[in-house]
């Protein structure tokens, strides 16, 4: 998967070699969209919950036409998500089942293997494709709400298994100091900058009992999906959610821990929300940032997760902060250079990567004032 080619290499740069490559992208494209429908109508709870179907059986366990109930299975033994007992069955008498392995990645939102949120992420990116055309031309951007709920939601569960599994457990108690302090008998203060649907805050709270979290976020429906994932964890009564800037000046000086989960790259003004998180800690406190684990220099042809980071970059991340003419324009493609340029501007006095608290997609940084 992360294999590159460098320009000294050769590859194969003809016309057939590019028009093979888009064909498979195109067909790899349609599944992804394929995966979206079975996700958001629940076609693969339901093979899940109540075994094999044929089309039939399908439609009416989930409340669909069964035309396109067939098409659909159709499409997706075609493509190896799901098996069918016997191909030359009649259409409406093959029976399809999703194995136990695609069920796990693509049902459970808490399974480290879970791969449907980022499908409904490429299809929210098509969704602005007509505003993102007009956005390269004036040099304007995207406004957020335009990607929809299934961008919002989507970001949050992409982040969410390794969050709700091993956040407090794992990565927190490798920084002894951070550890200690979320875990002494006097509550520490928590601030989760740009909380999303706020998975960060509930694994601090379910992790350390003691701790109070404040999770603070611009968007609307971030924070009240915040707020109904924190009650149905059970930690409704320790963590709080807020629409409103972590500048704010109510937050200056209380905090022992901030935390920032993949969003820096994602604001106009990083140096400015930096300041602001400096200034929200308390003396001794600390910022962990947790923001995309991109090389450390451009390369070309890049790896796999290079690329979709830089898909990512091209039609979500720079769009939306460049909704601001005065934006920094980072992209997703924010390498470490330019994250501990940011901090040093931001006044504070250290950045350091740690290295101990591995991600397969992100890298982790802690900031000292």
């Amino acid at each position: 998967m992360s294999e590159v080619m460098t320009a000294s290499e050769e590859r194969d740069l003809s016309a057939d070699a590019l028009v093979g490559r888009i064909f498979e992208g195109s067909v790899a494209a349609f599944e992804v969209l394929s995966v979206v429908i079975g996700d958001s109508l629940g076609l693969y709870a339901t093979l899940a919950r109540d075994g094999s179907a044929t089309s039939g059986e399908l439609a009416t366990r989930a409340g669909i036409a069964e035309r396109y109930a067939r098409e659909w299975l159709e499409q997706q033994a075609a493509s190896g998500i799901l098996l069918v007992d016997d191909p030359a069955a009649v259409a409406d008498q093959r029976r399809f089942t999703l194995p136990p392995g695609h069920a796990e990645a693509l049902i459970d939102p808490e399974s480290p293997y879970s791969i449907a949120p980022v499908a409904r992420a490429v299809a929210a990116c098509a969704r602005v494709l007509p505003e993102l055309l007009d956005a390269y031309r004036s040099g304007g951007g995207v406004e957020w709400a335009d990607y929809g709920r299934d961008m919002i939601e989507a970001q949050g569960d992409f982040n969410r298994p390794w969050l709700v599994n091993s956040f407090g457990s794992d990565y927190l108690p490798a920084v002894p100091d951070v550890h200690e302090r979320l875990s002494a008998d006097t509550p520490a203060r928590v601030a989760d900058v740009a909380c999303g649907v706020g998975w960060a805050s509930i694994a601090i709270a379910r992790a350390y009992p003691n701790a109070r979290v404040d999770g603070f976020d611009l968007d609307p429906l971030s924070i009240e999906l915040a707020r109904t994932n924190a009650e149905a964890a059970g930690v409704g009564d320790r963590v709080t959610f807020e629409t409103r800037d972590a500048g704010h000046p109510k937050a200056a000086g209380r905090y022992d821990l901030a935390v920032m989960i993949e969003a820096l790259h994602d604001v106009s003004k990083p140096v400015e929300v930096l300041e602001a998180i400096r200034g929200m800690l308390a003396p001794g406190g600390t910022a962990i940032i947790a923001d995309e684990k991109t090389a450390d220099a451009f390369t070309a042809p890049a790896d796999l997760t290079e690329r979709l980071f830089y898909g990512f970059s091209i039609t979500c991340c720079l769009p939306a902060a460049m909704t601001d003419r005065t934006s920094a324009g980072t992209g997703t493609v924010m390498r470490a250079d330019t994250l501990r340029r940011y901090a040093e501007a931001a006044g504070f006095r250290k950045t350091e990567v740690l290295d101990d608290l591995e991600h397969d997609a992100l890298r982790f940084y802690r900031l000292t004032p």
